[in-house]
Order: C-alpha cells, then sequence, then structure tokens
C-alpha cells in the first residue's frame, strides 16, 4: 500500500500539471481546443509502437536500452508516416480550413515529439519499475516544471498553440537528460535476444494499443460531426476523462511492482485480487473529486456550465477501468499479451458501434460518456475469462504429464 500511496502521490502531480498544461492550449480559442483534441488522438495511435520498447521490458525487466532504442527507431518510422500522410491526415476529422491549418502545422513537428516523448515515457517507466521512486518524483518535478515554465511564457508572449507544443518537445529533452545523468543505465544496442523478445511480446501489446486507439480516433471522428460546440464539449470532458485515467494507473504501476513478487499464476492473481480489495475504495472517490477539480482547470474558453451533467457520465468510466487494469496486469507479467489484442479489439469495437448509433440523437453526449465504462469492463470481462481457461488448461497438461510419468 505504500507504494500506491508514494506512486499515487506522484501521479496526481502529473494529472494536476498536465492539466495546467492543457489549460494553456484551451485558453487560446476553441479552435485550439479542437486542433489540440484531433492532434492528441492521431498522437495516440501512433505511438503505439513508438512505445514497442518499453512494452517488452515490462515483461524482460533487464538490458534497458536495448528496449530504449526500439522506442527510438520505431518512432522515427512512426514520425516519418505521420509526416509523408499529413495533408491526408487532416482530411480525416470534419475541421474547419482554419483548423485543418493549425494541425497541419503541429503534424511539422510530429517527428520530434513523437521521438523524444516515447524515450522520455520509457525512461520514466523503468525508473519506476525499478522501484526508485525517488528519482522518479525528483524527474517528474524537473519535467513539469520545465513544461509549465515554458507553456506560461508561450502563452504570455505570443498565445501561439505550436509553441506550447515546442514547450513540451523541450521539457522532455530536459527530463530525458537528468533522468540519464542519475539513472546510469548500461549503454548497449538491441541483439537478436531482444529483437525476439520484442516479436514476442512488444509486437503483440503494440497491435493492441495500435487497434484500440484507431477505434478511438474513429470514436473521436464519429464525435466531430456532432458540430463545433458539442464535439468541444466532449473533447473537454474526454481529456478529463483520460487525465483520471492517471489514478487508475497509479494502482495500475502498482501491480506491476507487487504482482511479479508472486512466482506462479496462483501467487501473481492472488496478489492482483489483494491489492484490487484495498485500493478500491481510494480510487473511486479521487476519481470524482478529482473529475471537477481537472475539469474547473482545463474547460478553458469553453463555459463551465456547458460540461455539466456530462462529466459524470464521462467519469463512470472508472468502474470499467479498475478491473481492466486488474486483469491486464496480470496478462502483461504471464507474458499472454495477445490476450490484450483479443479483448481491446472487442472492447472498442463495442464502443465504436454503440457511438455510431446514438450519434444523431438528442442524448449523444450522454452516449459518448458512458461508452468509456462499456469498453473497459468489456475487456476486463474478456481477459478474465481467456487467462482462467488458459490457466486452467495448463494446470490439466501438468497432471496428465505427472501421471504418464508416474505410470512409467
Amino acid at each position: 500500500m505504500k507504494e500506491f500511496i508514494s506512486i499515487l502521490i506522484s501521479f496526481i502531480f502529473m494529472s494536476i500539471a498536465d492539466s495546467i498544461d492543457s489549460a494553456f492550449n484551451n485558453l487560446i480559442s476553441i479552435n485550439a481546443i479542437v486542433v489540440t483534441g484531433s492532434f492528441l488522438l492521431i498522437d495516440s495511435i501512433f505511438k503505439s509502437f513508438g512505445e514497442i520498447g518499453i512494452y517488452t521490458y515490462r515483461t524482460t525487466r533487464k538490458n534497458e536500452w536495448q528496449y530504449l532504442w526500439f522506442n527510438i527507431i520505431f518512432g522515427i518510422l512512426m514520425g516519418i508516416i505521420v509526416f509523408i500522410c499529413k495533408n491526408f491526415i487532416v482530411n480525416i476529422f470534419d475541421l474547419s480550413y482554419i483548423q485543418k491549418d493549425m494541425l497541419s502545422i503541429l503534424l511539422n513537428f510530429y517527428i520530434a515529439y513523437v521521438v523524444l516523448g516515447r524515450l522520455a515515457n520509457g525512461i520514466f517507466e523503468i525508473v519506476r519499475l525499478k522501484g526508485q521512486l525517488k528519482l522518479y518524483r525528483k524527474s517528474l518535478i524537473v519535467y513539469y516544471v520545465s513544461l509549465v515554465g515554458l507553456d506560461a511564457l508561450a502563452y504570455l508572449l505570443t498565445k501561439n498553440l505550436t509553441l506550447l507544443f515546442v514547450a513540451t518537445i523541450i521539457s522532455w529533452l530536459i527530463s530525458i537528460i537528468y533522468m540519464l545523468y542519475n539513472l546510469k543505465l548500461k549503454f548497449e544496442f538491441p541483439n537478436k535476444e531482444s529483437l525476439k523478445n520484442v516479436i514476442k511480446y512488444g509486437f503483440a501489446y503494440s497491435s493492441e494499443r495500435l487497434l484500440s486507439r484507431i477505434f478511438l480516433l474513429l470514436y473521436g471522428v464519429v464525435a466531430s460531426h456532432m458540430g463545433t460546440e458539442k464535439y468541444s464539449i466532449h473533447t473537454i470532458c474526454y481529456s478529463v476523462c483520460l487525465t483520471l485515467e492517471i489514478i487508475t494507473n497509479a494502482y495500475q504501476a502498482t501491480l506491476m511492482i507487487k504482482v511479479p513478487e508472486g512466482k506462479t499464476y496462483e501467487e501473481q492473481y492472488n496478489n492482483c485480487i489483494n491489492m484490487r480489495n484495498k485500493c478500491f475504495p481510494l480510487i473511486i472517490i479521487l476519481n470524482f473529486v478529482f473529475a471537477f477539480i481537472y475539469l474547473i482547470i482545463s474547460h478553458g474558453s469553453l463555459p463551465l456550465h456547458k460540461c455539466f451533467p456530462y462529466i459524470i457520465f464521462y467519469s463512470l468510466g472508472v468502474f470499467g477501468l479498475y478491473p481492466y487494469e486488474t486483469y491486464k496486469t496480470l496478462c502483461i507479467t504471464q507474458g499472454k499479451s495477445f490476450i490484450l489484442l483479443i479483448g481491446s479489439t472487442i472492447g472498442v469495437i463495442i464502443r465504436f458501434l454503440v457511438c455510431l448509433l446514438f450519434i444523431n440523437t438528442s442524448f449523444a453526449l450522454f452516449v459518448f460518456g458512458i461508452v468509456n465504462f462499456i469498453d473497459f469492463y468489456s475487456r476486463s470481462i474478456i481477459y478474465r475469462i481467456v487467462l482462467s481457461k488458459l490457466y486452467k488448461k495448463e494446470n490439466l497438461s501438468i497432471r496428465r504429464n505427472g501421471d504418464e510419468t508416474l505410470n512409467v
């Protein structure tokens, strides 16, 4: 529980700082809100393979620099693809000409954005998984002090959205230098073993993230057809919803430290369930308290009252995220990343179809909020069922082999 509280404090600090960062973007104009929301949806897809190295490291837990290199290499590839397909990408959304031009300018910087962002994220996670929580907190402070300071300068002096994104890139670079200096990782290039591990673990996890985020992009594209005002309400409420995930992410980060202490499936499963029971009440309370705090911080130029009561329905996602993070961790520690691909595919398809069905109704925004719960809870059910069946099958196989040995 101590690890959870420590990580939770760090993650809450992160979420508040992220909300302040978002607020600078949102204060510029309604156009800036819409363009930022569209950019982040695009980024959520292409960064899936930009994180393939750290996805693999979550299972292997060794040779850190080898897997960071995969983050860098795939980040560069994703950045090149976005730059080449920029004109096509900006026309996916139902945006005005001004909004498309703003989005196109941001995509010019995407190579630097995705490479430095995924490298920084990978190093942050390595620090946390190694249990160096003091360094983790200091690194977060370095990053967010740089980010908020540079954001404030860019906003007060220029009110230019592009420069706010450049501020994020510079802040990532500062944090990377700070963490690498203090972490002193052994520098090494990828080898055949790390490549095999990436193929075995990383590709399935990245494919799951990619497919999931493609459907989330479609979720955003469908939402953009509700009109500028409703789409801006959706963008703000959904950004709050994403920020709230930092609470369940803290829970999952704690599981990633505690669960591997169990050597067998049963021990790891029991570790998951024990942590779930301890953390549940606190997570639910924090989720709804911070939903309103984040909304107040990040609503920007959109009048606050327009987000009610929709924000309540978007915040219900925690009831799906909680079991989702529990069983997702078990899939990762057991090396069963293909289960994540199955469950996420079903969850996001359900999300997309429900939204498509109700897009033209007067209560569409309520539906767009509640599908967050439906999506993640559906995934957790699939993870739990498939894990249980695999465990029973493996046990049966072990018993049969034991019987055959005795008969011999």
